[in-house]
């Protein structure tokens, strides 16, 4: 018998909270959610890249999809009367907390994937795409409690790499610093960014030289490029290519394209009628970022994401999310999953 309560899902989020796991080191919270996942009564599967898929019953038509990796950085897993912080409690595990719950309480057959890799290269998400996936799925990103969200931006982790001769600083001669950074400010000549619409560049690393008197022979920075809905990323990557000083090269890591849905199609409207039925004011979301969204949507008949904390706290060192909106997220995830699991 489930071991955990209605009003459990605070319980469920401490548990993953304390158990750290920046992308590539899931290992840790793997073993949790399925220690989880048996004291809420369901099966548990772990497939070739470490997702874990919890269900309830056989051939559910719904799957709610979160990720339990989170950016580097540890913080203090706290709670303070109705607020929990820690690391993950915003993106994602908050979310993910209340799709365990919500599958535990089901009337109907429903999947919880929980991938890995989403703050990375969406290895989790890429595996996903080789297997038969049911016609609906409900994306677990924070949506602010009533929030439904139907778009978003693509995006691209591109390397920049600078070559130079180098050579004493006081000489005449060309630093590959000095290249790095007027590429870079070119670059941002055709992704300015600034609007939701405009696509947008942002530099996260950089490192180049050798010692304070060397011209540098190398410099590098790593990049991400967002590009929303309607515009082609390979076509932005191409102009920015020819932005590029000589001695400049720029190569994708890995690349995600924008995603946008109407707001008719069954999961999003399946999610504003469980808002609006719980007495909330759902809201139409377009989201700077990307998801697993971007990737699962073209595998699926219709995708939108929701969950409860604060997108602005992701990634900061002020993760936190309220439990009565946790808990106001599983009565969504219920609603939503009932309804899409008895649409003709």
């Amino acid at each position: 018998m489930p071991s955990f309560t209605k009003s459990g899902v605070d319980e469920i989020l401490i548990k993953l909270l304390r158990a750290y796991s920046p992308t590539g080191r899931e290992d840790n919270a793997r073993d949790v959610i399925v220690e989880i996942c048996e004291d809420l009564g369901l099966s548990v599967e772990i497939d070739g890249v470490g997702n874990v898929l919890a269900s309830k019953g056989v051939g559910g038509r719904v799957w709610l999809v979160g990720h339990y990796d989170t950016v580097p950085g540890r913080l203090p897993v706290r709670r303070n009367g109705d607020v929990i912080s820690g690391r993950g409690a915003v993106d994602a595990k908050g979310p993910l907390s209340a799709m365990l719950m919500a599958a535990s309480l089901s009337k109907s057959s429903v999947t919880v994937a929980a991938l890995v890799g989403e703050e990375g290269d969406s290895r989790g998400a890429r595996y996903l795409l080789t297997r038969e996936l049911p016609p609906f799925v409900v994306i677990g990103e924070p949506s602010n409690k009533t929030g439904v969200i139907i778009a978003y931006r693509g995006g691209a982790h591109l390397t920049l790499r600078c070559k130079a001769e180098g050579g004493h600083s006081s000489s005449p001669g060309v630093s590959a610093v000095d290249l790095l950074v007027e590429s870079i400010s070119r670059m941002k000549e055709v992704a300015p960014g600034g609007k939701y619409d405009v696509p947008s560049i942002t530099t996260t690393m950089i490192s180049g030289g050798e010692a304070p008197n060397v011209l540098p022979k190398m410099a590098e920075a790593v990049l991400d490029l967002r590009v929303p809905p309607g515009i082609d990323h390979s076509m932005i990557l191409d102009e920015i290519k020819s932005k590029l000083l000589e001695g400049c090269e720029v190569a994708a890591l890995w690349s995600v394209p924008p995603v946008a849905v109407r707001p008719s199609e069954p999961v999003p409207r399946a999610l504003t009628r469980s808002i609006i039925s719980l007495g909330g004011k759902p809201r139409l979301l377009k989201k700077y970022g990307s998801s697993d969204m971007n990737l699962l949507h073209g595998k699926v008949s219709s995708i939108a994401a929701y969950g409860p904390g604060d997108g602005k706290l992701a990634h900061t060192a002020t993760e936190f999310v309220n439990t009565r909106d946790l808990e106001f997220a599983v009565e969504v995830y219920l609603k939503t999953v009932e309804y899409l699991s008895n649409l003709d």
